[in-house]
């Protein structure tokens, strides 16, 4: 498979003509990759990538272009995506080869219930489908091409969130209370600090004051949440917090959860280690209609304990990556997210993260006189590193049985599994895909009979 690499001014100035492409009866597509800026400024760790594809079968109902961007260091946001973002590891200083491969594939992205029958899977549906499986042309052309990005030897500091503070907590009919906020931004870089207030139900007098007034809505009760974000123009660098109010009257059927903080320490890991400390801080006024459960989340890394309000995250890439958790009290409409960012080495060495296919519930509505459902699941890992691949289910209730992890070839794992029901009405089911780095989450809703009397 040929390889060129090529600077970008080169690469705007001329053709290549790729050995082995060019005595094919079908040309090869053509990628070509802009950075902007291709020197990132002091203070920033973020770059702009965009891909430009010749195609010279365009229009081709057999053939398609799919391209892919790589780096060795850094992380990059959406690699098939042809705009996207490229985010500097946190050790990373001077240039950076970014790379962007092209080539065509065979299939379409139609997302129906039709295809062929897979080794291992009992069922009705093809469970990898032509979007996720990259046959490559039997004319086994495709082209790589370079630019090198250059990264800042000093980086943004974020702003900090010291304190969001409500007084009165509690509002009589008709009051107003006083909302202060108190950030910082230790270089004051990129732009200007700013923080954005919001109410959840309410109206604030002016949302970016320090210091401003809430009045609550005359139809809203109870527990009301109120957040803050302070930006100084990097959105990774973005912090966020959350307190309450109680106002007066009845509040809705249910109140759903409070997300008060999600922290991260340290937020950019140095060279040699490659865990960070997550807190999460999260409350549910109600306690309605389950107990709270937080759950953390991330593209490429792994957390000891991601239902734990402390645990330790591990890298699985180098650059910036995206940590999210997820607050639910049993309400499929009170699924409240909150997100933060870290920045990891650039000596992690590379990982493929597994891909997560399919959760399918079959009947995804148990009829009445039944109380299970069966759960199939079904993922790949290319690599099979670091760990093996594993998949696990979970529901806010109910429980799960015939959950072993089954293997078919090319690094397959599928799950057929079984649900039962313990409460009538829908439930959440989830299934993880972990190779001890990456965890990928899929989730499907069914609905239980009520025939099956409450808890």
């Amino acid at each position: 498979m040929p390889v060129v690499r090529v600077t970008l001014g080169l690469a705007l100035g001329f053709a290549i003509v790729i050995a082995g492409c060019s005595n094919n009866s079908i040309p090869c597509p053509v990628a070509t990759l802009d950075a902007d800026p291709l020197v990132i400024p002091d203070g920033l760790s973020e770059t702009t990538l965009s891909v430009h594809v010749r195609d010279p079968l365009d229009g081709s109902e057999i053939y398609r272009v799919i391209t892919e961007i790589t780096s060795f260091t850094g992380s990059i946001e959406d690699p098939f995506a042809r705009m996207t973002t490229y985010a500097c590891a946190s050790d990373a200083v001077g240039p950076v080869e970014i790379c962007v491969n092209a080539q065509y594939l065979t299939g379409d992205d139609d997302d129906d219930d039709d295809g062929s029958e897979v080794a291992g899977v009992v069922g009705r549906r093809e469970y990898i489908k032509p979007s996720h499986v990259r046959i490559q042309d039997p004319i086994d052309c495709s082209e790589t091409r370079c630019i090198e990005v250059t990264c800042p030897a000093e980086r943004n500091e974020c702003p900090e969130v010291s304190s969001l503070t409500v007084e009165p907590e509690v509002l009589e009919e008709g009051g107003t209370a006083t909302i202060r906020v108190v950030a910082s931004d230790p270089d004051m870089n990129p732009e200007e600090l700013t923080t954005t207030l919001t109410a959840r139900y309410g109206t604030i007098a002016d949302p970016t004051a320090a210091e401003t007034t809430y009045m609550c809505d005359p139809n809203v009760g109870g527990a009301i949440e109120i957040c803050v974000v302070a930006s100084d123009g990097d959105s990774s660098c973005d912090q966020e917090r959350c307190t309450t109010v109680r106002c007066p009257g009845d509040p809705l059927e249910n109140t759903c959860p409070i997300i008060e903080s999600l922290t991260a320490d340290p937020t950019r890991i140095e060279t040699g280690d490659t865990t960070s400390t997550i807190t999460v801080v999260a409350n549910d006024p109600d306690d309605f209609p389950v107990p709270l459960r937080t759950e953390l989340t991330s593209e490429e890394g792994v957390f000891d304990d991601r239902f734990a309000s402390e645990t330790t995250f591990t890298c699985g890439r180098s650059g910036r990556e995206r940590i999210c958790v997820r607050a639910n009290d049993g309400d499929p409409m009170c699924n409240v997210t909150s997100c933060t960012n870290v920045t990891c080495p650039s000596d992690i060495p590379a990982n493929l993260c597994p891909q997560l296919f399919v959760i399918n519930s079959i009947p995804r509505v148990i009829p009445d006189g039944e109380t299970s459902t069966m759960v199939e699941t079904r993922a790949q890992d290319t690599d099979g590193l670091p760990f093996p691949l594993t998949l696990t289910l979970n529901a806010l209730w109910g429980t799960f049985e015939n959950t072993e992890n089954m293997s078919a070839p090319n690094n397959v794992v599928f799950q057929n599994a079984t649900y039962i029901c313990d409460r009538p009405g829908r439930v959440e089911l989830c299934v993880d895909a972990t190779d001890g780095a990456c965890t990928k989450t899929l989730c499907d809703n069914i609905t239980c009979p009520d025939t099956i009397p409450p808890p």
